[in-house]
């Protein structure tokens, strides 16, 4: 017949005094009737090692998740910030080329995105101050 082999429960400990002044713990009662103090032994486990297992999984599922989250907002910040910076960047450029188009006289020559020099007619300079100012209007918070 094959079983397993438990032991006696352990009950305590005991905690007494000896003649020589030295505490002494033991499992078993001293042999005379000196002060004893018992000591309980700690609780058994809440719950068994299985529960504790799916628990400690569940949790890094949770941890995990949490750390996606994080991430997430992390990255949702980093291009709030490059939207904000692209912003200003337009922003700055609006009011410098508006600055320009006002300070300097009306048959200046500007030098065009495609490399050409050229003069604005009165509505193309209208239509471009009206553009930077509503770029003004949308980009400068």
């Amino acid at each position: 017949m094959t079983g397993i082999f438990t032991g006696p429960a352990i009950a305590g400990m005991y905690r007494w005094v000896d003649d020589q002044g030295n505490v002494v713990y033991s499992q078993q009662p001293p042999p005379d009737d000196r002060d004893t103090k018992v000591i309980a032994p700690p609780p058994p486990p809440a719950e068994n090692t299985g529960n504790s297992l799916d628990r400690t999984r569940e949790l890094n599922r949770k941890l995990d998740a949490m750390a996606r989250e994080r991430q997430k907002a992390r990255e949702k910040q980093r291009q709030a910030k490059a939207e904000r910076t692209a912003m200003e960047k337009r922003c700055a450029s609006a009011r410098q080329d508006l600055k320009t188009l006002n300070e300097r006289p009306p048959n200046t020559l500007y030098n065009m995105p495609d490399g050409e020099w050229k003069r604005l007619t009165p509505e193309e300079r209208a239509t471009r101050i009206e553009m930077l100012n509503k770029a003004i209007k949308e980009n400068c918070r």
